[in-house]
């Protein structure tokens, strides 16, 4: 007796997705509206979708928009010994309702690992890489990250290979002051200023006066068309228009580092004290932001700060007893009385891990 077989029925082909019914520039036109913190979920939906978050059009199309917004980009490494690599601070939409959130830094695997110790500076969509230690040798080399593709390509190399320098943006121009020339990162030895024409892609060379020769740079920041830079031993304030360069002792009474500015006030978080202080250069002051105390992580080691979003500064800290990034969003503002008041809007960890933040790049697409 033999049995039958039937054979399998055809399935109805699947209907075609409505999304892809829709024409690309319409598609474009709605995403260039959708905020950045809904794009790592977009990209999943299709390689349609994936491909067009990552496009330069949808980038130039928000920017025509107005919508564009400031992104942060954190170099780490995890010895500080090894190569940098980018990660970017990932924002769980609708975050700030609560204290607590799902933020994390997101490494971006794309980009070739970066100098450690180089000059990392953000403008507009794109962050310049310089210099730096690569291999245990100082480079001069130059890279050009397109942050709306997470692509990278070189530019023309620095005249002087140097790490560890002064590196500050003003009137779109960069100025490379100082750093070592040498293997070893706690000498500046270096008497050279180097500045970039960003438009022209062009290197320029001034002298540098001799303030500070042979010491290394801690921090600095910009301010009004100044750059302010701290040494071991002394605060500076050098105008590179008129070429002067004055010390601020009101400035070096604090032990200042990884600092940025808000508003022409230098904020810098002292891990000592446990407090976010503040330095405005117009009163030559020092103060202490209200408003948050015991709401942050204690018993940290280092700290990194970074402006963002207009009037908030974002905030890392590693703790000693656990190898963990923790981040943290602070918004400030200045009350009647001069004082400057912080709200934190959100704190969690971002990152596990004996990493640390070498730099903080706030880049706008």
């Amino acid at each position: 007796m033999s049995s039958q077989i039937r054979a399998p029925k055809k399935q109805p082909p699947e209907p075609p997705c409505l999304i892809s019914l829709i024409p690309e520039e319409i598609v474009v036109e709605i995403v260039a509206r959708v905020p950045r913190c809904y794009y790592p979920t977009l990209s999943q939906v299709s390689k349609r979708f994936r491909s067009l978050v990552a496009s330069p059009e949808l980038y130039t199309r928000r920017s025509s928009l107005g919508f564009t917004e400031q992104c942060l980009y954190v170099a780490i490494s995890k010895d500080q010994t090894s190569d940098i690599h980018w990660f970017t601070l990932c924002r769980k939409p609708n975050g700030g309702e609560t204290l607590s959130g799902d933020h994390r830094l997101v490494h971006i695997p794309s980009l070739p690992p970066m100098p450690l110790h180089g000059s990392y500076v953000g403008l507009g969509p794109n962050i310049f890489v310089m210099g730096g230690f690569c291999d245990w040798k100082i480079t001069s080399s130059v890279s050009l990250i397109d942050c709306r593709t997470h692509a990278a390509q070189s530019l023309a190399n620095m005249p002087k290979a140097v790490a560890i320098s002064v590196t500050e943006l003003i009137d779109r121009k960069i100025y490379i002051i100082g750093g070592s020339d040498t293997l070893s990162p706690l000498k500046s030895p270096s008497r050279s200023i180097m500045v970039f024409d960003t438009d022209a892609e062009t290197w320029s060379l001034k002298s540098r006066p001799d303030w500070e020769q042979g010491k290394r740079w801690f921090s600095s920041v910009a301010i009004g068309g100044k750059i302010y830079m701290r040494t071991c031993y002394n605060s500076f304030v050098y105008d590179p228009n008129e070429g002067v360069c004055d010390k601020d002792v009101a400035l070096h009474s604090k032990e200042w580092s990884s600092a940025c500015v808000i508003e022409d006030v230098l904020y810098y978080y002292d891990v000592l004290k446990n407090c976010l202080r503040a330095y405005d250069p117009k009163q030559s002051s020092w103060g202490v932001v209200r408003g948050f105390e015991g709401v942050l992580p204690q018993a940290c080691k280092w700290s990194k700060t970074a402006s963002f979003n207009g009037g908030k500064l974002v905030l890392f800290l590693q703790k000693t007893e656990k190898p963990e990034i923790w981040c943290a969003e602070i918004a400030v503002e200045r009350r009647a009385g001069g004082e400057i008041w912080g709200k934190v809007e959100w704190c969690n960890v971002v990152l596990g891990g004996n990493f640390h933040v070498m730099e903080c790049v706030t880049v706008v697409l």
